[in-house]
């Protein structure tokens, strides 16, 4: 069955919070693939702090080279010999994207939290958390597929969408603990340098 299009409505309720819409949309090539629209509204659904459309828009962004760099990671691994090095200069592209869009949701995060250097960091910022969100929801979509034809791909999925539960709740904790001032972001550094000579 072919999937429709979906566009989206951003607004907020009566508390401030996001709410989005999903609705039928005929503009073919819509930035985010694999049907998945809405991949990270139930993690970020207890933000205490108006949407941001521009948030939204880096976030599916996100999700989109996601899920363009899991078809090239497939295409890779099928590839022949002369096939491999473009595609592997087009993951390190999408690596790049990748983490840039990652600092871009964090930097908008960034201004509803307060900054308070005498309270622990999180481990992770929750453009990273999000981003792993991203990546466990095209692993959930791929492995439904194989329903079907591996007798082993239901137990999976069942694995994984209970990997997916927990990683929602703590990225839900973890904005509520940034909110209150209880933990603070990890500092911004990054020092992975892809596409640069030496990088890793």
């Amino acid at each position: 069955m072919t999937e429709t299009p979906a566009r989206l409505l951003l607004d907020t309720d009566d508390l401030g919070r996001c709410v989005r819409t999903v609705l039928p949309d005929e503009e073919p090539g819509s930035d985010v693939m694999d049907g998945q629209r809405g991949w990270c509204e139930d993690a970020l659904a207890g933000m205490p702090f108006p949407c941001s459309p521009e948030l939204w828009k880096q976030l599916d962004r996100l999700h989109a080279v996601n899920s363009r760099q899991w078809g090239a990671e497939d295409r890779v691994r099928r590839a022949g010999d002369g096939e491999i090095p473009a595609i592997k200069r087009k993951i390190d592209e999408l690596n790049s994207l990748r983490h840039k869009l990652i600092e871009q949701v964090d930097r908008l995060l960034g201004t509803a939290w307060p900054v308070n250097h005498d309270v622990p960091p999180l481990t992770e910022s929750i453009g990273s958390a999000l981003d792993r969100l991203s990546v466990l929801t095209l692993r959930i979509v791929h492995t439904e597929r194989l329903v079907g034809d591996d007798n082993s791909a239901v137990e999976r999925v069942a694995i994984l969408r209970r990997q997916r539960d927990d990683l929602v709740w703590s990225i839900a904790v973890a904005c509520e603990d940034l909110v209150s001032g209880r933990r603070r972001t990890p500092r911004p550094e990054r020092m992975k340098l892809y596409g640069k000579p030496g990088g890793r």
